[in-house]
């Protein structure tokens, strides 16, 4: 009856162990919570000034989109003249009046795309720069994470002594089963 006893409670430490190690899985997601999401989102609603930091980077992606989405159709818009353009030119049978025409809508594109090229360095900046940011912003989710990590740690670690008495029972029965198996 006391061997039932102890495999019970091996049992069960095993399965304790195996709860507390899948605590973090988030079934609706299918993996595991994102621990260092759920303590910043936690310290954004106590930090006014991340809060803040949250709203301005917001507020950021909704210009940028709103910039962009203009960029896009005004460049679509224009890419798709030039090449109806170039489609048509090509319908024209005389070689001469083809290159007029041709000569004619290169100078045009060519202009056309001398004033972009501010747009296409604002871009290429904008890009390096939010770049920057996700970085930047990770690395503070990070560093706000980990107190809090480091404070459950601090506060939550569990006494080992049913674990040592468990591998001391452990030790035993094998000693037991050695002597038999000798």
């Amino acid at each position: 009856m006391k061997k039932y006893v102890k495999i019970v409670t091996f049992a069960a430490a095993v399965l304790l162990i195996a709860i507390t190690l899948t605590s973090g899985i988030d079934k609706s997601r299918g993996g595991y919570k994102d621990l260092v999401e759920e303590f910043y989102d936690q310290a954004v609603k106590q930090n006014s000034n991340l809060e803040t930091i949250e709203d301005d980077i917001e507020n950021f992606y909704k210009k940028r989109e709103d910039a962009i989405e203009k960029y896009n159709s005004f460049t679509s818009y224009n890419n798709r003249y030039y090449a109806d353009a170039k489609a048509k030119a090509a319908t024209i049978a005389d070689a001469t009046t083809k290159q007029r025409a041709g000569d004619h809508i290169n100078k045009s594109e060519t202009a056309y795309r001398a004033k972009m090229a501010n747009w296409q360095n604002s871009i290429v900046t904008l890009n390096n720069n939010e770049r920057e940011l996700r970085d930047l912003h990770v690395l503070l989710k990070i560093m706000i994470a980990t107190p809090v990590i480091e404070k459950y740690q601090q506060n939550n670690l569990p006494d080992n002594s049913k674990l040592n008495e468990a591998n001391t029972d452990l030790q035993k029965v094998i000693e037991k089963i050695k002597a038999i198996t000798k």
